[in-house]
């Protein structure tokens, strides 16, 4: 795989309600000694900025050194706005973003580098998503460029789902056929940490 450029964006969105879980915060459930969302930043530590966008427990720990944290408005008002959020963060000379689950705990550098790849082989102006086994694209595990998202979330609604943000942008979906556990695998319910538990342990 290429050298992946510095000149790409992170967004890590947080802050569901995470009903199965008892209410606990998904993005701070532990797998593997590290917390979810600190494995989706450290697998974007090569972004040239990264936000945290959505409310995080009192206790959690503090986000690494340059992570931005900041709150979809309203809050609640879903994925979207929460993307809507994070991009005003974004420099201007970032024309890359990626758009990450903060339950992704196999999401890694290669599992970017991969993206950027398929990305870069289609079009500067087409996106590389991730799909599951099924075939499904998995909105919240891909890059984008950043100038159409940027104009489509200007127009974004509260409540509109991720999918919204990617109007008018061919799509380059991305399977994963690589060693180890698929980057987009996220941890909905708790067979599914359980089951990514077991992967990080093996």
């Amino acid at each position: 795989m290429g050298e992946f450029p510095s000149s790409y964006a992170a967004i890590v969105l947080v802050g569901g309600k995470a009903r199965r879980f008892a209410g606990c915060a998904k993005s701070e459930l532990v797998v593997g000694g590290a917390t979810l969302l600190e494995r989706v930043l450290s697998a974007s530590e090569s972004a040239a900025a990264r936000v945290v966008v959505g409310a995080r427990p009192a206790e959690a720990a503090p986000l690494p050194d340059g992570v931005l944290q900041v709150m979809e408005d309203p809050p609640g008002s879903g994925p979207a706005r929460s993307v809507a959020a994070g991009l005003l963060q974004v420099p201007d000379g970032c024309d890359r973003v990626a758009i990450l689950g903060g339950d992704l705990p196999f999401m890694s550098a290669d599992a970017l580098r991969l993206l950027h790849d398929r990305m870069s082989e289609a079009g500067s102006e087409t996106g590389a998503v991730f799909c599951d086994d099924a075939g499904r694209r998995q909105w919240l595990c891909g890059l984008w460029p950043a100038k159409p998202v940027r104009q489509n979330a200007a127009e974004i609604e509260p409540g509109a789902p991720a999918r919204h943000l990617f109007t008018g942008i061919e799509v380059e979906s991305v399977s994963w056929d690589q060693a180890g556990p698929p980057p987009w695998f996220d941890c909905d319910t708790p067979d599914d940490l359980e089951q990514a538990r077991n992967w990080a342990a093996d």
